[in-house]
């Protein structure tokens, strides 16, 4: 099937669907279209959960290179219209968060995914602002364990701001000087599900996900009546990964390749579309949100996802028939909760 005819029956899939519409304020076909743009405008994120709901705010929606001028992937979870945790810290993160409007000082939590530049190299910029700004409150940084080539969150952050690291006069936070600074490393290879937190009703979970060889988590938020996951950087075929997400409202996944790169060793590393569809479907998740989108220079390279956004989705669509919506920096994603879902552990 051409993917241009696959986009038209999503179109009519969605407007037929009896499955709630999940995304406020949205229309269906113009969440599902390929032709989102690199930005949302400065209101909708300015505004995001304003009218008290739950809601991601979309940081960031791309990766390197930074294809169509696309920040590094990383989200905002807002619950009750409270900032309630950042995931990911890229180095244009801390200006996304400030061009939002975003109370910083107000979050108790910031999730790593794993310790690839695009996703942490915001941390000393973020941390300093926070110092600079006077903040008291304490915030929790969760991330991954270590490898032979790649450090545990915690070494990271002695080689970062100890005494002897890169940044020495941030030594402060180490003795809760001028705030505390809480650090939870979990066990990527522990392959099952860790709490790390429960803040503002929410209860928060990691796992660990492959990502070559490098340690990585993807997380999860459990509220009394719904489930929100961000699946980060991985191949999308863990068995656990589809235990752990199942039932989502929103899942947030990486999708950086086109079906081009099926042969290509990027493959052993991030998730396929097709990999990405058949989880989602299996894990029965309601709404897809596709972030991290990747494009090489000038367009040159066909195996990374801005060459081609509609065989990315004709690939998802393959095998999943629930709402996507192709994430834009600054765009908001609300949640309409349903008050009579149940939601297992897994």
């Amino acid at each position: 099937m051409k993917p241009g005819s696959v986009l038209r029956n999503a179109r009519t899939l969605c407007r037929l669907s009896a499955l709630p519409l999940l995304l406020a304020g949205q229309a269906c076909a113009d969440s599902i279209g390929a032709g989102a743009p690199n930005v949302a405008n400065a209101s909708e994120s300015r505004h995001c959960g304003a009218n008290g709901e739950t809601a991601i705010l979309v940081l960031g929606s791309g990766g390197p290179m930074h294809g169509g001028g696309r920040g590094s992937a990383a989200y905002l979870l807002l619950h009750e219209g409270r900032p309630v945790t950042v995931v990911d810290m890229g180095g244009d993160t801390p200006t996304a968060l400030a061009r939002a409007g975003v109370r910083t000082d107000r979050m108790g939590m910031l999730m790593i995914s794993h310790l690839h530049p695009d996703h942490v190299s915001g941390l000393p910029d973020f941390l300093w602002g926070e110092m600079v700004a006077g903040r008291d409150r304490p915030l929790t940084l969760v991330g991954p364990s270590g490898s032979a080539t790649v450090p545990a969150l915690d070494t990271f952050l002695e080689r970062s701001f100890g005494a002897d690291g890169a940044f020495p006069f941030m030594a402060g936070l180490f003795d809760g000087d001028p705030f505390e600074l809480k650090t939870k490393t979990v066990d990527v290879d522990a392959r099952r599900p860790q709490a790390i937190a429960e803040l503002d009703s929410l209860r928060f979970h990691a796992l660990g996900v492959p990502h070559g060889s490098t340690p990585a988590l993807a997380f999860r938020a459990d509220g009394p009546d719904f489930r929100v996951l961000f699946a980060g950087d991985q191949t999308a075929r863990l068995e656990a990964f589809t235990r752990f997400s199942a039932d989502a409202d929103i899942l947030v996944v990486h999708a950086m390749l086109t079906p081009h790169a099926a042969n290509s060793t990027l493959a052993d590393v991030v998730a396929l579309p097709g990999d990405l569809g058949r989880q989602a479907s299996e894990a029965e998740v309601r709404h897809l949100v596709l972030g991290h989108l990747m494009g090489g220079r000038d367009g040159e390279d066909d195996v990374w996802s801005l060459a081609s956004m509609d065989e990315l989705i004709s690939g998802i669509r393959d095998h999943y028939s629930g709402m996507i919506t192709v994430a834009s920096d600054g765009r908001c994603i609300a949640l309409r909760r349903d008050s009579h879902a149940t939601r297992s552990e897994h």
